[in-house]
């Protein structure tokens, strides 16, 4: 079941026009947290605050639970639309408690003791309960992120949008506060539309990721689809590190021929014997093996903890060398000047269909 639905939204602004969104279309499904993930500018929060209905599309229509609530004639003015808002900056109210901040979205509930009683629900629910009556300063940021999201979830919206709701806090807090947020959004079953401009902030907390870049949707898909399998040059390189290469598609049996060699079972589908492609490929799609075909040697290294980071120059097929960047496992060790043969994992490796024309490649010549 859909929640919010955005079909084909546009937004401009003046002076110019200026198209801020162009030809938006998107679904949020019924307990679901969907990230809109992009750079400054692409539109996200323009997107946010269209659905809460501080701005009015100029083209397009949404509706929240199948009901028109703007576009094509229609207006549903905010506060009837039964969406909640966490902002960036919280904007808690600093002269009243946490309960008394919670309650202030009660404002349909006219008994006192039923805005206090839900009050203490919900916090209790965020492990906030014993706070009910200190101050916004009298709290840590990740304490008071949690009381705006007590606020917004209190008077049982539809839908909570979120405006990059960890980008105040500290390093060291954000991981801890995002995942406790997150995990009392899944408690409460609550519908979570949140902006993002950190993709590791996506992909750790979303059911489903849409990246943005100038007014458009490129791509929409599991944060894992997004991360192994972007159809974009521009998803690619935004959603973390890939090697992009140059590539022909070959023959009938799903292969792409590039200057390393042609590299079979990557999704290819759609695309005719002979096109010009890119292949994007992740750091964890290159494995270490001594039956490896890729060929070349370790520039430098890097441990990050989880794995070692290597710059590693490839021979090609054309004489030359490519360097890619590669992710090798922390249980060997690595060194600038080591030979090392590689093989490519199909399961990071995508084909990227406004290829070489976007980049202004040649592809490589055909055997």
């Amino acid at each position: 079941m859909s929640v919010i639905d955005l079909d084909r939204v546009g937004k401009k602004y003046w002076p110019g026009p200026i198209d801020a969104l162009a030809d938006i279309s998107i679904d949020v499904r019924q307990g679901e947290i969907l990230t809109l993930l992009g750079p400054s500018g692409c539109g996200k929060t323009t997107t946010l605050r269209l659905i809460a209905g501080f701005e009015a599309p100029d083209e397009g229509e949404i509706k929240i639970l199948d009901n028109p609530v703007s576009g094509n004639g229609n207006w549903v003015p905010p506060e009837d639309r039964s969406v909640g808002m966490v902002f960036q900056d919280y904007a808690l109210f600093p002269h009243l408690t946490v309960g008394e901040n919670v309650m202030f979205g009660l404002h349909d509930r006219k008994d006192s003791k039923q805005r206090r009683k839900r009050a203490g629900e919900v916090l209790n629910l965020l492990d906030l309960d014993h706070h009910f009556e200190r101050y916004p300063h009298e709290l840590s940021g990740g304490q008071q992120q949690r009381v705006a999201l007590a606020r917004a979830i209190a008077p049982e919206p539809v839908v909570v949008l979120m405006d990059e709701p960890f980008s105040n806090l500290d390093a060291h807090l954000r991981n801890r506060v995002r995942d406790e947020v997150i995990k009392s959004l899944r408690t409460a079953g609550v519908t979570c539309v949140l902006v993002s401009h950190d993709q590791r902030d996506a992909l750790a907390i979303s059911d489903r990721v849409a990246v943005m870049n100038q007014g458009r949707i490129e791509q929409t898909g599991t944060p894992q689809d997004i991360y192994k399998h972007p159809t974009s040059i521009f998803v690619a390189n935004f959603v973390g590190k890939t090697n992009l290469l140059q590539g022909l598609i070959q023959g009938i049996d799903g292969c792409v021929l590039t200057d390393f060699g042609s590299f079979c079972r990557v999704d290819r589908s759609g695309l005719t014997d002979g096109a010009p492609v890119m292949v994007a490929v992740r750091p964890e799609g290159f494995e270490p093996s001594d039956h490896g075909t890729l060929q070349g040697t370790i520039i430098s290294t890097t441990y990050t903890g989880s794995n070692i980071e290597a710059e590693v120059k490839i021979c090609t097929n054309s004489g030359g060398h490519r360097s890619l960047t590669v992710h090798l496992p922390t249980n060997q060790s690595y060194s600038s000047g080591d030979s090392i043969r590689l093989v490519l994992d199909s399961d990071y490796a995508s084909v990227v269909r406004n290829s070489c024309e976007t980049l202004g490649f040649t592809p490589p010549s055909p055997l």
